[in-house]
């Protein structure tokens, strides 16, 4: 039996008025994405998508992502049958980065799936409904953009708003415009911010506490990436809910915050946890331990997306962030539509 395995890629731009920019990345208006396809002589074929573009998560550089993919494919026994390739990755892939694994694991979920003649979802162990609820995201920009995005998404049914934070070093301007957003939207549009690990431990305090008015639903990784402690410290000095993203690397990270328990959160993506199935392993672990879980992805393209929402489907998270080829221009994969906050 013969495999053919390829790597394609796809530069996927935004419109005018959305780009990703966050306390950790810098302003990014276009998409890097590698599409990895494997099938073989017997009918499998599965494919999947990462975007090569987020070194700021990953600390590989773009360039090197079709590299890392290529040593683990390299590194496989492709003669091996494809659901024990499934089985077995993680474990005989553990030195390889999450990046590269996701890529794998994401398209053989993609094959497997089609040969049992079910959804993802299913084949992750749960249940295919038409519409998954997703947030939308107000990256940072300039005020005007902010304000008619606020107004585009609300209008467009969005119900969960996440605004990013902590990109300057002026806070009365975040505040400024997440009271804006409350005075024009009101109190039942369910609102977030996420701060991507920029605050000190005494920083995030003062700033949690300043936020507590705005009934916020949650508050993304206030402190420092990698400091449990200052993590742990802050969440409980708050009635905000505190969850972490960036803190969630490895297995010692998931052993970290499952000690904390309730009522921290944690953010669970493809790309970051190494695979479809790892985040749903994860995720019910989260849940046995008490923290509440959302699944989201990385600002990616239809293929991406659309795992991630499968990824949900079987979790049934607490939070969704699901809007990663929300406003793009253009993208090879179909299937995907935003309506009504789904």
């Amino acid at each position: 039996m013969s495999v053919y395995i390829r790597l394609l890629k796809a530069s996927l731009p935004y419109e005018d008025d959305i780009r990703v920019f966050t306390a950790v990345s810098k302003p990014v208006d276009t998409l890097q994405e590698l599409y990895l396809h494997i099938r073989d002589d017997d009918g499998f074929a599965g494919l999947a998508e990462v975007r090569a573009n987020i070194e700021f998560l990953t600390h590989i550089p773009e360039q090197a992502v079709p590299g890392v993919i290529r040593n683990l494919v390299e590194a496989l026994d492709w003669s091996t049958p494809p659901r024990d390739l499934y089985e077995n990755l993680q474990r005989q892939a553990a030195s390889h980065p999450s990046i590269a694994r996701a890529a794998v694991e994401s398209a053989l979920t993609d094959g497997l799936a089609k040969d049992e003649k079910v959804t993802a979802a299913e084949f992750l162990g749960g249940h295919w409904i038409d519409g998954v609820p997703t947030s939308n995201c107000l990256f940072w920009g300039a005020d005007d953009v902010y304000e008619r995005l606020a107004k585009r998404y609300v209008a467009e049914g969005f119900r969960d708003i996440k605004v990013r934070i902590a990109i300057e070093d002026d806070f009365n301007h975040d505040m400024a415009r997440l009271k804006l957003f409350r005075d024009r939207f009101g109190w039942d549009v369910r609102l977030a911010v996420d701060a991507n690990g920029a605050w000190s431990l005494d920083e995030a305090k003062a700033r949690l506490k300043a936020l507590e008015p705005l009934n916020l639903a949650y508050v993304e990784q206030p402190t420092t990436i990698g400091d449990w402690e200052a993590f742990a410290t802050a969440g409980l000095s708050t009635s905000i809910p505190i969850m972490a993203d960036e803190n969630l690397k490895d297995e010692d990270d998931f052993d970290a915050l499952a000690r904390l328990g309730s009522p921290f959160l944690a953010h669970l993506k493809i790309a970051k946890m190494g695979g479809p199935r790892v985040v749903v392993d994860v995720a019910r672990r989260m849940r046995d331990a008490g923290i509440g879980v959302m699944i989201g992805q990385m600002n990616e393209g239809a293929m991406a997306t659309a795992l991630a929402v499968h990824c949900a489907m079987a979790v049934e998270p607490d939070f969704h962030e699901l809007y990663g080829c929300y406003g793009l221009l253009t993208d090879p994969a179909s299937g995907v539509r935003y309506s009504d906050g789904l």
